[in-house]
């Protein structure tokens, strides 16, 4: 049997990147036995010959497991090893992988009910909150950080996705404020991605951008105590995971309370 250390999951993963950091957070929290692996996009590693012969899929978030026997050779770089792209199929898999240590809230395994809505966070995730979001702050700062131009055009059509995002949030998923979380009354691996997804726009915060995550988020009050209880539910691992984002958007850090 291969020595312990070469059976530990790697986590190839960006502190920039919002379904980066949504896995990391949920890897700590459940106190998985996952390596973070960083994989710097803006220095273009993604697109590294190195990282395209594990994920020639180019992006981040991606999980390896070493332990798992692998027959998919589109996934395997024929060295037999596992590995998984898109952040919501791994925190599927880890809940699987773990049943000992992640609570079913996070990712329903026995019943089908509570499973399948889920589900439907996490794909009502990628096309509401991701699409409106991502749009948004790439176009309007990281384009340009990257040394890309950006488009206006995009970035307020990502606006106009995300203010619709927030208030189906808000009245369904959130039921106005009836419900703490968006499939109950803890948190799923769909509120970490949709939380993790809106700090991104912590990135708008000078006046220079047009915009900012205050005025986005101010018509919706119910989403902005949700994301206090996501935060909390989640800390001290939110916070850390969250620091190289906060430095990047030029946020000063408060030194801890002793």
């Amino acid at each position: 049997m291969p020595p312990r250390d070469e059976l530990r999951l790697r986590l190839y993963a960006d502190f920039m990147s919002q379904p980066s950091r949504a896995v990391i957070i949920f890897s700590r929290c459940n106190k998985l036995p996952v390596e973070v692996q960083p994989v710097l996009i803006h220095k273009g590693e993604t697109r590294s010959p190195a990282y395209l012969e594990r994920n020639p899929l180019g992006k981040v978030p991606l999980l390896e497991d070493p332990g798992a026997a692998c027959s998919a050779t589109e996934t395997s770089a024929g060295d037999g090893c596992f590995r998984l792209p898109e952040s919501a199929a791994i925190m599927s898999y880890l809940s699987f992988k773990f049943p000992e240590l992640v609570p079913e809230h996070w990712y329903p395994r026995s019943d089908p009910v509570r499973r399948a809505l889920v589900d439907s966070a996490l794909h009502w995730y990628q096309g509401n909150i991701r699409a409106g979001a991502m749009r948004l702050s790439f176009h309007k700062v990281i384009a340009r950080r990257l040394g890309q131009q950006g488009d206006e055009r995009v970035a307020a059509d990502g606006l106009k996705t995300l203010q619709v995002a927030l208030s189906g949030l808000q009245s369904y998923w959130l039921s106005g404020g009836a419900r703490p979380f968006m499939t109950g009354t803890q948190p799923s691996a769909a509120d970490l991605l949709c939380a993790c997804e809106l700090e991104q726009l912590i990135m708008l915060r000078t006046p220079d951008h047009g915009t900012c995550l205050g005025e986005i988020m101010a018509p919706y009050p119910v989403v902005q105590a949700w994301r206090q209880r996501v935060r909390d539910a989640c800390e001290p691992h939110y916070s850390d995971v969250h620091t190289v984002l906060l430095k990047a958007a030029g946020v000063v850090l408060q030194p801890a309370k002793l």
